[in-house]
């Protein structure tokens, strides 16, 4: 992963506790032999990969789940007993260094067809290290994965090579946070043929894993050996509510008031005028825009909180910097955090309101949050 520039005056509050809350609560949605695998991935969803990793590398997790090999490089010294599971397939364009790498870190890497488990073996033929690979099926994603009736080609040939180890099998559901669950139960039964299948080939060491946040927390036949768990260990769902388990959200964003002006009656502010005022207005503007996750389309149809008030944005957002409305706040202050990110699920500026309103899931909202904030490790209010 790409180091950032940090930023100390944007601030994201991060909350151990809700992080330990949501896995155990997870973890108990699950046998006590089942393994756990934290999702960690594009930066942890913006909470901060290397300092959720710090965080719960402590905990009964057992797996960190990243999405490339890059990332899986960036947190492997912060690890504890843990292994790391890339969930991005390897592929032919990939160089020897980087293969021998991931193989002397023992990730565990994702295979997902016979033409790159072939190049792998020509390209670490010579060497004396051997790669951990979970083989992916596609039992109805339609994204990474060899099919039901390529699987077992590509398992033998896994296990009949000295360059590799088997070391799991897997798949990903389509549909298991949708109410309807016919779909998953399909996938369920498809994988189950799949295993079935290939059976003479497993030993007790080979990680069968298929179920994502929805899937553990709805359907504890897809558990099996291992649960991944992404959006969920950050406090949010994307299944319908009341959510059947408590999970409390682990992060809050704030910035300061970089200016404090007022404008009078009939005065507009921002690009293409689209707000004008219908009376003196007090105004502060924050230095969070488009570039920094802050989006356009929240231009004029959110509120964030100053002192535990809702203050509307209003104009439009810039690339850089967005306006507020103060002027029922009289003790708002220059240089004082305005909260852009609520922790709170009741909040106008909650990460389920924010994506009730734009039209899209509390992973987009989440996974924009710039990378340079400063991160504070804190507990909750």
């Amino acid at each position: 992963m790409k180091e950032y520039f940090k930023r100390d005056d944007i601030k994201v509050y991060l909350y151990p506790d809700a992080l330990f809350h949501n896995v155990k609560a997870l973890r108990n949605r699950c046998k006590p032999n089942v393994k756990f695998c934290a999702v960690v991935k594009a930066n942890a969803y913006g909470h901060g990969i290397r300092e959720v990793v710090n965080i719960l590398k402590t905990t009964d997790v057992d797996f960190f789940g990243v999405a490339s090999i890059y990332e899986a490089f960036y947190i492997a010294e912060s690890v504890n007993k843990q292994q790391i599971l890339v969930l991005e397939p390897l592929h032919t364009g990939q160089s020897k260094e980087t293969l021998f790498r991931c193989a002397q870190l023992e990730l565990h890497c994702t295979l997902a067809s016979i033409e790159t488990a072939k190049y792998i073996e020509s390209i670490l033929k010579n060497t004396l290290v051997k790669l951990r690979v979970h083989i992916k099926i596609d039992t109805g994603m339609g994204r990474c994965g060899v099919s039901d009736s390529e699987a077992e080609e590509l398992v033998d040939f896994v296990c009949n090579c000295r360059t590799m180890q088997l070391a799991g099998i897997y798949t990903h559901f389509a549909t298991a946070d949708e109410k309807d669950l016919s779909f998953a139960k399909e996938q369920i039964n498809c994988f189950q043929r799949v295993l079935q299948n290939l059976r003479t080939y497993f030993t007790k060491d080979v990680i069968i894993h298929a179920a994502n946040s929805a899937a553990t927390i709805k359907l504890p036949e897809s558990h099996f050996d291992m649960v991944r768990c992404g959006i969920s260990i950050y406090g949010y769902s994307t299944i319908e509510k009341p959510l059947p388990v408590e999970l409390k959200p682990a992060l809050k964003l704030a910035a300061p008031i970089v200016h404090i002006t007022r404008i009078g009656k009939g005065r507009s502010v921002s690009y293409g005028r689209t707000f004008t005022a219908n009376r003196t207005t007090k105004i502060a503007v924050l230095p969070v825009g488009y570039s920094d996750g802050f989006w356009r389309f929240f231009s004029n149809k959110i509120k964030l909180i100053v002192n535990d008030k809702p203050a509307p944005v209003i104009g439009r957002v810039t690339m850089n910097q967005i306006i507020i409305d103060i002027t029922d706040i009289p003790d708002a202050q220059l240089g004082q955090p305005v909260t852009v990110i609520d922790n709170r699920f009741d909040s106008p500026c909650g990460v389920y309101s924010l994506a009730e309103t734009s039209g899209t899931i509390c992973y987009e909202i989440l996974t924009n949050i710039p990378p340079w904030a400063n991160i504070i490790l804190t507990r909750k209010e």
